[in-house]
């Protein structure tokens, strides 16, 4: 035991001894500029480390599904929750062999999709009707690496760049709460299986076991975010076109296979990564304060490259949000004169004229968060979203649709077209399901807020 000790002290002495070595090139201002660098390009890597540690480490395990009702403002495990389409998570790991995931059979006027990401941010496929209609298929998760034999019975391989795939897996409800049931029995037709139990054949050796760090909330803000960085990164298999950021990463210290220690740094250091972080996030602030498009923040490592802001975006306004043929998010911040909408300040009323109602395959829905923390308020009729799919909504006599949006009651006259608003400011997104080519192409915009003088 105490040569062990001794051993583990000494390579923790060397890589200290190393690191100190690289520090001592770099001037507090380079250390600073490849800091922030370094936070955004891992920002979703920690971030996902965060929901995968919540759902899968801290409890459930791997391969178990954690199944959740409609959302409610005490949800905060993701901010800007959706609320029409309750939501599935799972998370795989794929290091021993890969897992089969089996979608059940469902009603053709119902959406669903099994939304599947690494732990880069990059959305790697979206089994179900969009893409594969509702008769329900098996497909196969692999880890970056695996080249085996896909058995018969499987639709498609989703593959990422980690050893750790999580899903996002949404059901829609059909008409409010008495749909719920249905929903439920759905969630729990939801199947995940190794590959050895799917084709009957030996079960693999188990991975080696993980000494898994627990989450802090709160380091992500401080110099302890590039531990996890330093931990996680051997999970993950490498891109070429990433090459340049693993170079300024291995400035930093942080090398695949090397311990990263954050309490041989010194204060110096500790300032200059800190205050990289906080240009970070300053810059990552600045853009989701602006009329940004969604559809720049998810999508395939294809799509993305190497574009890490957005990539970084994606996970910091919405962490799991999906790709544009599955979904189209219409978010604006500001009314018809600019001003941020603000239930203190004003009520507004947002009018879809006759015959310009989104157009969509399965369904439409504006959701009301509050800022700047992006969750869901609480309300006195509590409800937290409204579109197509809401009971009771009125058109008005000359076929146009308002949404009524305000901390107070419109009136008991409109209270079904009502989506109440926080006492401050807030974000209500517009999201659209099975989006029509005229919204994806931009040819179709969101009518506006306009404030109630």
């Amino acid at each position: 035991m105490k040569r062990a000790a001794f051993i583990a002290v000494l390579a923790l002495s060397i890589c200290s001894s190393a690191y100190a070595e690289k520090q001592s090139a770099l001037s507090p201002d380079e250390i600073r500029s490849l800091a922030k660098e370094v936070y955004i390009f891992a920002f979703p890597l920690v971030m996902n480390y965060r929901t995968m540690h919540a759902q899968a480490i801290a409890q459930g395990g791997f391969g178990e599904w954690l199944h959740l009702g409609a959302s409610s403002p005490a949800d905060t495990d993701i901010v800007t929750p959706n609320n029409d389409t309750p939501y599935s998570y799972a998370w795989v790991d794929t290091r021993a062999e890969p897992w089969v995931l089996t979608m059940p059979p469902i009603e053709d006027e119902r959406f669903y999709t099994s939304q599947w990401d690494d732990l880069w941010g990059y959305v790697l496929d979206n089994p179900g009707s969009v893409i594969d209609g509702n008769e329900g298929h098996s497909y196969l998760l692999a880890s970056p690496t695996w080249d085996g034999q896909i058995p018969e019975g499987i639709e498609r391989i989703v593959q990422g760049e980690s050893s750790f795939l999580g899903t996002l897996t949404r059901t829609q409800v059909l008409g409010g709460s008495a749909d719920m049931p249905r929903v439920q029995d759905i969630q729990q037709s939801y199947s995940l299986q190794p590959l050895s139990a799917f084709a009957g054949t030996e079960t693999p050796p188990a991975a080696e076991a993980i000494d898994w760090p627990e989450w802090t909330e709160g380091d992500e803000l401080s110099e302890r975010f590039f531990e996890y960085v330093s931990f996680l990164v051997p999970f993950t298999t490498p891109h070429p076109d990433d090459a340049a950021m693993y170079d300024k990463m291995a400035l930093l210290g942080l090398e695949r296979e090397k311990a990263w220690n954050t309490d041989a740094l010194d204060p110096a250091t500790i300032d200059a990564l800190n205050a990289g972080i906080s240009d970070a996030r300053a810059e990552m602030q600045e853009v989701s304060e602006t009329l940004f498009d969604p559809a720049d923040f998810y999508d395939s490592r294809t799509s993305i490259g190497t574009d890490y802001i957005n990539r970084a975006m994606g996970v910091y306004v919405g962490i799991f949000g999906n790709t544009t043929d599955q979904a189209v998010y219409l978010t604006e911040v500001n009314d018809i004169d600019g001003n941020q909408t603000d239930g203190v300040k004003h009520a507004y009323t947002v009018t879809f004229e006759a015959g310009n109602l989104p157009p969509v395959k399965y369904f439409w829905s504006y959701t009301m968060y509050s800022l700047p923390e992006r969750l869901l308020v609480d309300n006195p009729i509590d409800r937290y979203s409204i579109g197509s799919s809401t009971p009771g909504l009125k058109q008005n006599e000359d076929g146009s649709l308002t949404i009524y949006i305000s901390k107070d009651s419109p009136g008991r006259d409109k209270e079904s077209n009502w989506l109440p608003a926080p006492d401050g400011p807030f974000w209500a997104v517009l999201r659209t399901y099975g989006p029509d080519s005229a919204i994806r192409n931009k040819e179709w915009a969101q009518p506006p807020f306009i404030p109630q003088k």
